[in-house]
């Protein structure tokens, strides 16, 4: 597949904004390939170079070579089978609806200060993940794992596969890690939900018994292997409906004045806080495989980039929907109960169940999408059981039995781990990407140096030459305001606020603050 290169990383951005050509650069490229052809050699205006990178074997084909491929082979490429669009919608909007959600009431004190932090999260979160969404268009990856292979590996040259390898290995087990954590964490609050409830009903190890009864209720639900299942679909609508129920439940208890039931998560952490929190309801997860998986759909020729453009419709108006849920908790946190009103046990255990129930039904589409670990082939043979699936749940269940001092570090780990990966770690591939990373773009250089060839009239293939450049221009011209503005997006909010974060993490982490 050939590619052309620019000198100017803007060429790139507008790629990546999600223009069918190539925005160009008005200057000669500063990168000349060794043994193919030079740019001030060339007669033609426009001079495209081929790929002296690596070929990776999970690139998706491009527009132009889409009919030379097998598109169900290019579907067998994609992480998530293709998904129609309410499904894609639902794993954009179930993410939001968890345990930050849950727990935003619970640390809000100032109504202006939780309104800023609320829409200031979902703007980032609307960003970081178009920002995702973007890098996977530009370089034709899957999977974000296989982006940042991109961005760390791209220098390994074939010889070097192994190593290639290994850091792919790498990326996938740090990624299963961070959703093993989040899956123990939720698995681990909803047990603290109805802890009350189980001393009065189980006087022996009701946290034992409750862990290892949710666990293996999670096992069973778990048991389909991809995102595609209806089993994971409808149990991640019901995580969603249970949700509303409790915030309608919260919101009626409030209004009546009953006594708000405690904070669900009882190991909190050095890290956690009211503006944490609500930055925690915005983490984003699988949102490369699924605008691979929506762009993966069968469609007609006509509509080549619909999916894509679909896709971004979707991710701001689940973005949209996910604020307007959360709003009445912040809403009503900050104001008083109304006086005059007596306690309830009752509606208070109902608001427990409804919120244990939500963050219980949410694990499945996590476990769902964790890399299992390699089984050798014998065992496979022998047992039918999946074990890679029971070793992950045994573990999500064992790390939830965790005491309070390690719970609580875990609490912080997984924090950390969820926003760095959802705000930092876009910002710092989208820079990598395109500011030290050769573009694919096409190069218009200042002028066509005077050969013999180029004192002839013009043929019919400079005419078309000189329109595709008029045209170039103008698409440059017109996606200009959207490249400055992903810039600024990225270096005056992404990183600063990213950055300044990590740097309270650890200042928080070493109780210098």
């Amino acid at each position: 597949m050939p590619q052309a290169i620019s000198s100017s990383r803007q060429s790139s951005l507008d790629s990546l904004a999600g223009s069918p050509l190539a925005s160009p650069t008005l200057s000669a490229s500063p990168y000349s390939p060794t043994d193919s052809i030079s740019v001030l050699d060339s007669t033609s205006a426009l001079v495209l170079l081929p790929n002296q990178d690596e070929e990776d074997s999970f690139e998706f084909s491009s527009d132009e070579e889409h009919e030379e491929h097998d598109p169900q082979l290019e579907i067998a490429k994609l992480a998530i089978p293709p998904l129609p669009a309410a499904t894609v919608f639902l794993y954009l909007l179930a993410p939001y609806l968890r345990l930050g959600a849950i727990l935003v009431p619970n640390g809000i004190t100032s109504l202006k200060f939780g309104l800023v932090n609320l829409f200031v999260a979902a703007a980032l979160s609307g960003f970081s993940r178009n920002l995702w969404f973007l890098l996977a268009r530009y370089l034709r990856k899957s999977t974000a794992e296989d982006i940042f292979l991109e961005v760390i590996a791209k220098g390994i040259s074939t010889a070097k596969r192994r190593r290639r390898e290994k850091i792919r290995r790498l990326l996938f087990c740090v990624t299963g890690l961070l959703r093993i954590l989040m899956t123990s964490m939720y698995l681990r609050a909803s047990v603290d939900s109805v802890y009350p409830l189980l001393l009065e009903a189980l006087p022996v190890q009701p946290r034992l018994i409750a862990a290892l009864a949710l666990g293996l209720l999670i096992f069973v639900v778990s048991f389909p292997k991809s995102l595609a299942a209806k089993q994971v679909i409808c149990t991640t609508w019901l995580s969603v409906f249970l949700y509303t129920a409790w915030l309608v439940a919260a919101l009626y208890n409030h209004m009546t004045g009953t006594t708000m039931p405690s904070p669900i998560l009882a190991q909190h952490g050095v890290l956690w806080n009211d503006t944490t929190s609500i930055a925690f309801s915005f983490v984003t997860s699988l949102t490369v495989p699924l605008s691979a998986s929506l762009a993966g759909r069968p469609s007609p020729p006509s509509n080549k980039t619909g999916g894509w453009t679909y896709f971004q419709m979707l991710s701001i108006l689940s973005t949209v929907i996910a604020t307007l849920l959360i709003l009445p908790s912040i809403l009503t946190a900050s104001s008083p109960n109304i006086p005059g009103a007596l306690s309830s046990d009752t509606r208070n255990t109902v608001v427990h169940l409804l919120g244990a129930s939500s963050l219980l039904l949410s694990i499945p589409s996590v476990l769902v999408s964790i890399p299992p670990p390699p089984i050798p082939l014998a065992i496979r043979r022998f047992c039918k059981l999946d074990l890679g699936k029971a070793i992950i749940i045994s573990v999500v269940v064992l790390l939830s039995l965790a005491p309070p001092s390690m719970a609580a570090f875990l609490n912080d780990l997984t924090i950390f781990l969820a926003l760095c990966g959802s705000y930092f770690l876009p910002a710092w591939a989208h820079i990598t990407i395109h500011y030290f990373r050769r573009p694919i773009s096409i190069v218009i250089p200042h002028s066509v140096p005077s050969t013999p060839q180029t004192m002839h009239p013009p043929s019919p293939l400079h005419s078309a030459d000189a329109l595709l450049q008029r045209k170039e221009r103008l698409l440059q011209r017109s996606r200009l305001g959207r490249r400055v503005l992903w810039d600024v997006g990225v270096w005056l909010l992404l990183m600063p606020i990213s950055v300044f974060g990590m740097i309270w993490a650890g200042g928080r982490l070493i109780g210098k603050w």
